[in-house]
């Protein structure tokens, strides 16, 4: 009878391994598609709001200066080397943005394909686990089979 358990176990091992592998690779899947959406968001929404702050910022400060009297058309002078100095801070701030973006991205896709070599992982360990109980299933019936004396069990 444990020959007939060995067989339904060892099929019961190989389905079990080829599900997980579906469970891992529907995991990654979802983990790439939020890895475009986040990219997307970022690109549609998060940077056309920075760019539109920093243009605020820019002409507020400009505003400013012209409130304040001072001449900024003059290359070289305090109030232009401020704007110049805001601009490029904003700048950077932009690219930081983005490079969090990209790199938010890159480890999202990088985190889908680890999920996929899990899933082969788990589809591999139970192939493995279905043969050794074949094989195990097998061993059993040469031995039931060489104990009877080299007449099938099953012939009565």
């Amino acid at each position: 009878m444990s020959f007939f358990g060995d067989i339904l176990g060892g099929y019961g091992a190989g389905q079990l391994g080829k599900y997980n592998q579906g469970l891992y690779n529907q995991e990654a899947r979802l983990k790439v598609r939020n890895a475009e959406i986040k990219k997307k968001t970022f690109e549609d929404v998060d940077k056309p709001r920075i760019i539109a702050q920093h243009e605020r910022d820019r002409s507020n400060t400009f505003v400013s200066f012209i409130k304040s009297g001072v001449d900024v058309s003059r290359i070289g002078e305090s109030p232009f080397l401020v704007m110049l100095d805001e601009t490029v801070e904003q700048a950077f701030d932009l690219e930081i943005a983005e490079f969090n973006s990209t790199v938010e991205y890159q480890n999202e896709l990088n985190n889908a394909s680890l999920l996929r070599g899990k899933g082969a992982g788990e589809a591999y360990k139970g192939r493995i686990a279905r043969n050794t109980a074949y094989a195990k299933a097998a061993g059993k019936m040469y031995g039931n089979y060489s104990s009877s004396g080299g007449t099938s069990i099953l012939s009565g």
